[in-house]
């Protein structure tokens, strides 16, 4: 292969290198999300996203009232959809 690309060995041996630095940077990463600090990250990350769910999920109970307030009030008719159609 040496003679119909001369850059071969070096990029083979560049590219062994690259993979390297890879697992190591993989192994370091996983060894971070496991320690202490991760877990506490990861659980902090949790509640932020456990909030925001029960937030919307707010905001969707507060819509649906205000939309059966107005049937209630006549302001809107649920029967006469233009999608429906």
């Amino acid at each position: 292969m040496q003679r119909l690309n001369p850059y071969a060995k070096t990029k083979a041996a560049l590219e062994a290198k690259a993979a390297e630095t890879r697992k190591a940077a993989r192994k370091a990463a996983v060894k971070a999300k496991l320690s202490k600090a991760g877990r506490k990250d990861k659980a902090a990350r949790n509640k932020a996203f456990a909030k925001i769910d029960s937030e919307i999920e707010a905001a969707f109970v507060a819509a649906d009232k205000i939309v059966q307030d107005e049937i209630k009030a006549g302001k809107f008719d649920a029967s006469s959809d233009s999608d429906d159609e």
